[in-house]
């Protein structure tokens, strides 16, 4: 059930008025996927844009967002990718017979979710329908979009400055050069959208 009065906008084109929550969103792992073939959003998370990709592996799965119906894009089953554009406020999505809930916050501090639900951060995204080739290889087959594994770091450097790598990390990029050894490509609760805090990740290699 949904806050009496709450003003929902599934394409984007209204705003629901985000009240200050007692506190901060909890940066905490969100709620583990449980193989139901939804790949993003997480259930119960935390957003700061409403700008993201809705993805799953699904052959058939109609999607709705807010109770209205939204198309998928052009991409090869069972991939199946939507780029939607949410207000502030809680918002629910049905993926098949999958079920999720989200809200998109304005600030870390300000959101109309329950205080338990994690902070989730996420790659930016814009509509193009190569968009997924910025990271994984992908081709295009009969006007649909093949995506397929991770490319190589250099993918990464196209975007983040190799200049501020070492910089940043403290660390050559040579003997680290799988980036999502560390970081969370599709969403993640920490900064910098690291798998774990900084010092366990580094521990893994290096002795304390």
């Amino acid at each position: 059930m949904l806050p009496a009065g709450l003003i929902l906008a599934g394409l984007g084109l209204g705003y629901a008025v985000a009240h200050c929550a007692d506190q901060p969103a909890k940066s905490a792992e969100p709620a583990k996927l449980a193989g139901d073939g939804v790949l993003f959003p997480p259930d119960r998370a935390v957003l700061l844009s409403g700008s993201f990709d809705v993805i799953c592996k699904m052959n058939d799965a109609a999607l709705q967002v807010d109770g209205k119906p939204r198309e998928w894009e052009p991409f090869e089953p069972p991939l199946r990718v939507a780029h939607v554009g949410l207000s502030p406020g809680i918002h629910e999505l049905r993926i098949g017979d999958r079920r999720r809930e989200i809200v998109v916050a304005l600030n870390e501090e300000e959101h109309d979710g329950p205080d338990d639900w994690p902070l989730l951060r996420h790659h930016q995204m814009n509509r193009d329908p190569g968009r997924c080739g910025d990271c994984h290889e992908s081709t295009r087959q009969d006007d649909r979009v093949v995506v397929g594994e991770l490319k190589s770091h250099e993918a990464c450097i196209d975007c983040h400055e190799m200049t501020d790598f070492e910089a940043v990390h403290s660390h050559p990029l040579e003997p680290i050069e799988h980036c999502e050894a560390c970081h969370a490509l599709h969403g993640s609760p920490r900064k910098g959208l690291l798998k774990a805090p900084a010092k366990q990740l580094c521990a893994e290699c290096h002795e304390p």
